[in-house]
């Protein structure tokens, strides 16, 4: 790490402890230089660094002051452990931030009247090329739809006719929740596969999708939800091949994607030649206080979409707000987004480290420990002899909330006993008071 940012990185610091606050001066150049023992210069790049960070703001001939908007998370323990939700707490957010990018969204919107058609407003959908190429994900404008979140588009997919006539869908075992509710709700068909700790069998899958009739196959590749894994690279590859061959879609829910922290990792869309792979996204969790998600949808699939889309309208609102719109907007061009994802991204690798260290002392025999290496989710196996709900009930009467997997099922009868734990809403001494108590009430149902 260089000086100026070694400089910078203890100033947020200093912020974040609650040392100094909001409005307060922060040490001269004069003074930085003698602690650090550097030039004036290198102070001033430190300083300048945390301006465009919008943390830090000068005044000529005054100094340098705290503008306060770093994300903090709690140091403080309620004595209530939410482990049953993957969504960040909304209070994480800097409320300067958002109240910078609600009054540019203001500004830059006040002459647009419309929410921008089927595909979003015109500057919205102009930088986003560029910030989905960070990602891998090589496409052109036209490509690119914006929703108000994923589970829109995935209705709109499940319900259109696609090119190859198929009326199947894939799903993975066990899966986004309410995705498998509202399959079920709506009496389409489904084909599950398993996928536990390494991934699915790809022989399976090719004999799926060589013998059934697959409309598409989804799929969250990485931080998946409930398992917190990720598929390998042969895994990814081999995927797109095979639907390639056989003429299936990918929709890839790429679940937290801008939180992730694995290195060298490329969606499967990377790999599918940009001809059958629908790529997802939602930014709802790093500026949870809008809903808004992108859609990266390919040739072969855009006139059907837009027609799906404007039958949507009559039982449903498809199109983000133009407020939401604008905000993201702003947020992207302030790199405030940028910012934000660096410090959750950071946040996330703390957590997951802990959890593995804590768990890795859990006897195997008792609960089988998957994921804790990708995303905020983990799945907790569940000895046959315990019994799950009676965990839950004991844990919530001390305060320790998780949830059970079997509705991450969509058959029943496949149940593996399991419960899913996020440690989203948890600072790290948070994590480690909540697995202990988990492990001791297992234990204790393990004995009775």
């Amino acid at each position: 790490m260089k000086i100026y940012e070694q400089i910078a990185e203890d100033i947020k610091k200093y912020i974040v402890s609650n040392k100094i606050f909001q409005g307060c001066k922060l040490p001269s150049i004069t003074k930085l230089c003698e602690k650090y023992n550097c030039s004036k210069g290198t102070v001033i790049k430190a300083y300048d660094t945390l301006c465009k960070e919008h943390i830090v703001y000068s005044s000529p001939q005054r100094g340098f002051f705290v503008a306060d908007n770093l994300m903090r998370f709690s140091e403080e323990s309620s004595g209530i452990y939410d482990l049953s939700t993957g969504n960040p707490l909304v209070s994480n957010i800097p409320v300067v931030d958002i109240q910078h990018c609600l009054n540019s969204a203001v500004e830059l919107y006040s002459n647009i009247s419309l929410a921008g058609g089927s595909r979003g407003v015109p500057s919205v959908l102009e930088i986003l090329p560029d910030l989905l190429v960070k990602s891998d994900i090589y496409c052109k404008n036209k490509n690119i739809y914006i929703s108000q979140g994923v589970l829109q588009v995935l209705t709109l997919l499940s319900k259109m006719p696609f090119p190859n006539g198929n009326d199947t869908i894939l799903i993975e075992e066990p899966s986004y929740i309410y995705y498998i509710n509202f399959l079920k709700a709506d009496n389409i068909k489904v084909k599950t596969i398993k996928r536990d700790e390494n991934g699915i069998d790809l022989k399976e899958l090719e004999e799926i999708f060589k013998n059934e009739k697959i409309k598409f196959f989804y799929t969250i590749p990485r931080n998946h939800n409930p398992l917190g894994t990720y598929y390998s690279l042969k895994t990814r590859k081999t995927i797109a091949k095979l639907a390639e061959k056989y003429d299936v879609y990918i929709v890839e829910d790429d679940y937290f994607s801008d939180l992730c922290n694995l290195s060298h990792y490329s969606p499967i869309y990377y790999y599918s030649e940009l001809k059958n792979c629908i790529y997802l996204k939602s930014y709802s969790k790093t500026i949870p206080y809008i809903r808004i998600g992108v859609a990266v949808i390919p040739d072969s699939l855009i006139d059907t979409y837009e027609k799906w889309i404007d039958y949507s309208y009559y039982y449903s609102y498809y199109m983000p707000s133009l407020v939401s719109q604008a905000t993201f907007e702003s947020y992207i061009k302030s790199n405030i987004y940028e910012k934000h994802t660096t410090i959750l991204a950071g946040n996330i690798k703390d957590l997951l480290r802990t959890f593995r260290k804590i768990t890795s002392k859990w006897d195997e025999d008792i609960v089988k420990v998957i994921g804790g290496i990708s995303g905020y989710y983990s799945t907790l196996v569940l000895n046959e002899n315990i019994n799950c709900d009676k965990l839950i009930e004991n844990l919530k009467k001390r305060n320790v909330f998780v949830s059970s997997n079997v509705e991450a099922y969509y058959n029943i009868n496949k149940f593996d006993n399991s419960i899913r734990v996020s440690s989203a809403r948890l600072n790290i001494d948070q994590l480690k008071i909540a697995l202990n108590i988990i492990y001791e009430e297992i234990l204790r149902l393990a004995i009775i």
